[in-house]
Order: C-alpha cells, then structure tokens, then sequence
C-alpha cells in the first residue's frame, strides 16, 4: 500500500509556500521521480500516474507551481508567477530536499508536461537527475518574440496583472481550429469526459495574467536556442512523448524539431508520438501506453 502524504515547502520567491504532493512506495525505493505540472492546472491532476509510479517502487513527487493550485494563497494570485526564475528554482530545490530525504545515491528522474516541459528543459541539471522526460512540449515559435514586444506594451498601459484577450487569442487561439467539437477545450483530449473533468476543476478556471504569459514565452525561447541543444547538462537519456495531434507540439511537427536538435547535438534521445491522442496524454485514450512507456523508460 503506497503512501501519499501533503506537505509545504518555501518557495524561492520568498513569500509562498508550495503545496506538495509526495507519494511513497510501499516496498524498497527504486529511485526519485520528480513531475513538474502545466499551465492553468496543479499536480492532483497527476494522480493517476504518481500512484502508478509508486506501486512501481518510485517515489513519485511534485507540487502546485506559483500562481497555480493550493499554492496560491488565494483566487486573486492564481495565473500570476512573479517570475519565471522561481519556477526554475523551486523545481531544483525541491529535488535537492527529496534527495536529500531519500538518499543522493538513488537514481532521479525530472519529468514536465506543457509549460511544465519548458521548466525542466530550463532548469535541468545533470548534477540533480539522471534522466529528462519532456511531455507535450513545443518547438521553435518565431512569434515568440514579438508576442513579448506586444505583452510588455500591454504590461506598460494595463499592469502585469492584467488579463488580456488579446495575448490568449494570439497565443492559444488557433488550437481548437483542427477538431470538430464544440469545447473551448478540445485540443486538450479527445475524451469528453476528461475534458469535463477539467472544466469543472476551480483550480484549472482561471487565465493567465500578462507578466506570467511573458514568463512562458521567455522559457520556450530560452530551451529552443541552438546552445541548448548543444549543453552538455543534456548528456543524459531524453525521452519526448507527445500526441500527435497536439498543437502545442504542431501536430508532431515541433516535437520532432526538438527531437532532431537533441540528436544532432549527440543526445541520446528517443521519441514516442501517440497517435491520434491531443495534447493530455496522460487524459487520453492512450493513457495506460504512456504509463509503460514512462516505467519502461526509468527502469532501463
């Protein structure tokens, strides 16, 4: 029987105490695995797969990120970081107290979905994990840094506060234009369920406010640099699953172009992209693949 148990844990920014999620295996510790959730979302929604890993002898964690989830004091901080340098620190930190709680000698693994992909591909050290899984990431965007012109103009005459339209319909708007439901959502999974379960979670309704869409903009142009691909923190096995119908990824598109920057660079790197699954592999119809692919993966 697996154990989770909830703790707090000091952000880097000095003001808010991170709502963790540790869960414990029942026998002998195989290693650490380390998940690092998405945008507008929060680390219950990881469940299914923490559990998984635990009974699997991993012990299996993460927490809410800043502007997300029980880590927001309240409704009024949620989609509001206050800088993308805390993501990437609480993320480090984290993982330095759970080996340091577990044992250094334990192999680690760092895993993110979604904005939670450029996080670890940002923040990952081979000094801290022994192995990368990037999920439902995206490549290069040439309107990447123009959209941070436009968001520093909006930032300027509206406050970092502030929610605008405008930045979500450039940024996001397109996404539904490939399926045939009715859901603002659909991208997301081409389970409707799933999809309702998302809806109706209070911590997954709410948007993003200005300064925290510069701070996913500024990450997904840090990890798509050439001297990215080419850092030798990257010396590690790295495995990328997407679906192939995601837009994030451009249908597999840009999934592919990280997939290839890494090899090219010498990174030992494999790619898995599910067929017909959107954007939330792990709330698809795949899901069960991604679990074995996931478990076959750490424990090779």
């Amino acid at each position: 029987m697996i154990e989770v148990t909830e703790r707090r844990f000091p952000s880097s920014d000095g003001k808010h105490q991170l709502y963790c999620r540790v869960y414990l295996p029942a026998g002998e510790i195989k290693g650490l695995f380390h998940i690092v959730h998405g945008m507008i979302e929060h680390i219950g929604r990881y469940d299914r797969l923490m559990r998984f890993m635990a009974e699997n002898g991993w012990v299996c964690y993460g927490f809410d990120n800043l502007g997300h989830g029980r880590t927001a004091k309240d409704g009024s901080e949620l989609g509001y970081i206050g800088g993308h340098q805390y993501l990437l620190a609480d993320v480090r930190r984290f993982t330095a107290a759970m080996k340091e709680e577990f044992g250094q000698a334990l192999p680690c693994v760092l895993m993110g979905h979604s904005m939670g992909s450029f996080i670890v591909r940002c923040t990952f050290t081979s000094k801290l994990w022994d192995k990368l899984i990037i999920m439902g990431t995206g490549g290069p965007n040439p309107a990447a840094k123009p959209g941070i012109l436009l968001i520093n103009f909006i930032i300027r005459r509206k406050g970092e506060r502030y929610v605008s339209p405008a930045i979500e319909r450039l940024m996001f708007g397109t996404y539904n234009s490939h399926f045939d439901e009715e859901d603002a959502h659909a991208w997301l999974s081409s389970i409707k369920e799933n999809r309702d379960l998302y809806h109706s979670d209070r911590y997954c309704a709410f948007h993003f406010c200005a300064s925290s869409m510069s701070d996913l903009l500024r990450m997904l142009i840090f990890c798509n640099r050439p001297d990215w691909f080419r850092s030798p923190e990257l010396n590690v096995p790295i495995l990328l699953l997407s679906g192939s119908e995601d837009p994030v990824g451009n249908y597999g598109k840009g999934v592919r172009q990280v997939y290839d920057g890494l090899v090219k660079n010498g990174k030992n790197a494999v790619i898995k992209l599910y067929q017909d699954a959107r954007h939330e592999v792990l709330n698809d119809f795949c899901a069960e693949d991604v679990h074995q692919d996931i478990l076959a993966f750490v424990n090779a």
